[in-house]
């Protein structure tokens, strides 16, 4: 019988593989070139940088976007203040110009006085976030605005064209990082007019800062961004590479909006329904070689068209969302804007850990403690599997001896060996797989904490200890990978590797340890650390459950194991003479002269298939 099952040590490699690169893979992701804004991107999760060439045009422009590009210098800006940000907003569209957060946690540093996160990307007129769009109404002809202030958290902005009267008031709320957008137009003419409102919200970030990543590793930067629309009870979430045309959505627009791993930037509609929305992202500039110097992401919610007779009047009124994306912040918010943070197929899963991660935080005050005593918290209530998956290891490393035995007398015949292999397996009561099963149903958790470390904005800047200052980005000095790479050498050494030649045991023994190092040179520290962790409580685990086992072994058990294992080798030494000490003294065993060919019973003259084993075979195996 043909053996074609392949080697256990590419069992070990899927499953290792697919639990580092599946939820990397699986979840989507987070030179100024027009359009961007340098300070802007630095301050967003980009890296700054300057280059003046005009390339592409976005699918859809602002109706009279140049014109107000064109108005540059008679631009006027007006602040609102609350507590949670500071904003900006211009006189020629009423666009927000900045959206400054003034939590400490997302201060800039640096030489300069140091100013909150920007949330606004862009730094033309016609790409501000919120600004006044029309279809049927040139917004170069209506700029500039005039301005009042009604508060410092509210200002109201106004203009006249054609008998058509437009005001945009924009109000902080309440809750933090919310500004209320309320647009109202009046047909004070003698003629009727047909117009379309737009909201959109626009995002710009470097080549350079998305492609953070390494190539051929599933290593994704946190500032990857996407454009995203909820329309129907479904979320439509686009990078770069999905959006090479405009892609438009029809039905109950929820929110629209922009993002990157850490931050969204919405808008929802609040009252009168939009009825469609649109994605989309252009390149902008190009470099010495050609490529994209950065991308512009755009999202925009469409209302009906509107026919407003004489006299009549119509208001429009939005929420805008610009923060964080924190679970609270954003349940307050509404609109179905949590589903914006990215949990991927456990979702239940993944918010549960974010949940008690937190409530570690607020007993521990320090993030990096919190994700140890997560891992330990995990690594116990996942101890009955793990321990049965120990326990199938102990087991297999007990079979060494005899494997290496089987290695060497059938080196140059895969068919014997395999057949060779499961029978030992048989006359033991190993499942070689026992162990794979536990770490398979362990795959859901493993991927719902890689996904609540690697994109949970409370670990943003969050220190540690020592140089482990930000928690969200690599480890500065590489300490954690390459002591996560030793601890998984010595991992790979306590495990056993049984079925494999000796050769594929040394590639896994350096292999895979080299493969996890990697990965983790440039994952977001926190996530190292867990992984540092759990490597650490495993091995300790391990020897546990081995001293346990050892110590469980009865006197009589080891002597009957040992009749057992004295009975296979005389019987596997008996057909050419050998007595069972020479069959153990080292020497290459011999094949028995009556295995016929192609028989699966290597330790034990073959029996005819179908026959019961005798009384005596039933015994030895019970002992066992």
């Amino acid at each position: 019988m043909e053996n074609k099952s392949p080697p256990r040590m590419f069992y070990y490699m899927a499953l290792l593989s697919l639990a580092v690169a599946a939820p990397m893979l699986l979840l989507p992701p987070p030179g100024e070139g027009e359009g961007g804004s340098a300070d802007a991107q630095a301050a967003f999760g980009g890296t700054a940088t300057t280059n003046s060439t005009k390339n592409s045009k976005p699918a859809a422009e602002p109706r009279g976007g140049p014109g107000l590009d064109a108005l540059r210098e008679r631009e006027e800006q007006v602040r609102i203040e609350a507590a949670s940000f500071i904003a900006s907003v211009s006189n020629l569209n009423a666009g927000l110009t900045s959206f400054e957060l003034k939590s400490e946690r997302y201060r800039q540093g640096g030489e300069q006085p140091a100013g909150g996160i920007d949330l606004v990307t862009t730094d033309r007129p016609r790409y501000y976030p919120l600004g006044l769009e029309f279809d049927g109404i040139d917004l170069s002809a209506l700029a500039p605005l005039t301005v009042e202030r009604l508060s410092p958290s509210a200002v109201r902005l106004s203009g006249r064209l054609e008998g058509l009267s437009i005001t945009r008031k924009l109000e902080a709320a309440e809750v933090p990082n919310q500004l209320w957008v309320t647009t109202r137009i009046h047909n004070g003419s003698s003629r009727r007019h047909s117009l379309r409102h737009h909201l959109a919200s626009h995002h710009y970030v470097t080549s350079e800062a998305e492609g953070g990543g390494i190539p051929l590793l599933p290593v994704r930067s946190p500032a990857t961004s996407s454009a995203l629309c909820r329309h129907a009870d479904e979320l439509e979430r686009e990078l770069r590479a999905g959006l090479d045309e405009a892609l438009p959505f029809r039905g109950d627009i929820g929110f629209i909006g922009v993002e990157n791993v850490y931050f969204l930037s919405a808008v929802a509609p609040e009252g009168e329904a939009a009825g469609d929305c649109r994605i989309e992202a252009s390149d902008r500039g190009r470099d010495a070689d050609g490529d994209p110097v950065g991308t512009l992401f755009s999202a925009r919610m469409s209302y009906a068209e509107l026919s407003l007779e004489p006299g009549q009047s119509h208001t429009y009124r939005a929420l805008a969302y610009l923060g964080p994306k924190t679970p609270e912040e954003l349940s307050a918010a509404g609109h179905h804007l949590r589903e914006a943070i990215q949990t991927g197929w456990f979702t239940g899963l993944a918010e549960g850990l974010t949940w008690l991660l937190r409530v570690i935080f607020d007993f521990v005050g320090n993030w990096g403690f919190a994700i140890i005593l997560l891992t330990f918290v995990v690594k116990l209530l996942l101890f009955p599997l793990t321990a049965k998956q120990m326990q199938s290891m102990a087991k297999m490393k007990e079979l060494k001896p005899e494997m290496d035995r089987i290695n060497e007398l059938y080196a140059d015949d895969r068919e014997k060996k395999g057949a060779a292999i499961m029978e030992l397996y048989r006359n033991r009561g190993v499942n070689p797989m026992a162990g794979c099963f536990p770490m398979l149903l362990q795959l859901p958790i493993w991927f719902s904490l890689y996904t609540s470390l690697s994109s949970n904005v409370e670990l943003f800047r969050a220190p540690f200890a020592l140089w482990w200052v930000d928690l969200s980005s690599p480890d500065p000095y590489f300490s954690l990978p390459l002591a996560l790479g030793a601890l998984m050498f010595v991992q790979q050494k306590m495990t056993p590797m049984a079925g494999t030649d000796p050769v594929q045991q040394k590639m896994m023994l350096y292999m895979m340890p080299t493969m996890m190092a990697s990965f983790m040179l440039f994952l977001p520290a926190g996530l190292c650390l867990y992984m540092f962790t759990n490597s650490a409580l495993s091995i300790t685990q391990q020897r546990l459950i081995e001293r346990h086992l050892a110590r469980a072994s009865r006197p009589g058990e080891a002597e009957s194991e040992t009749a057992a294992a004295t009975k296979a080798d005389s019987s596997a030494a008996g057909g050419n003479g050998k007595s069972p000490s020479a069959s153990r003294s080292g020497a290459p065993p011999s094949e028995p002269p009556d295995a016929e060919e192609g028989s699966d019973m290597v330790f034990s003259k073959p029996r005819p298939k179908g026959a019961r084993p005798s009384k005596a075979e039933r015994r030895s195996r019970r002992g066992k």
